[in-house]
């Protein structure tokens, strides 16, 4: 994959991961901070998988 579009690529991925912050500061009931905490973790978890996708895929194929 070419740096450019594997650039492309992690950069909807970050696009993708504000609306899944959102809802999650939007839903929970704690402090902002714990919120904030809590979101990054969920984001942490489903992104990390797309993250892994995106860098070890151009590895492969270089």
């Amino acid at each position: 994959m070419k740096e450019k579009y594997r650039f492309m690529l992690y950069l909807l991925r970050w696009q993708l991961s504000t609306p899944i912050l959102a809802l999650c500061l939007s839903m929970l009931n704690f402090s902002t901070l714990i919120n904030t905490i809590i979101a990054n973790l969920i984001g942490g978890i489903i992104f990390y998988w797309v993250d892994k996708y995106i860098f070890n895929k151009n590895n492969k194929e270089e």
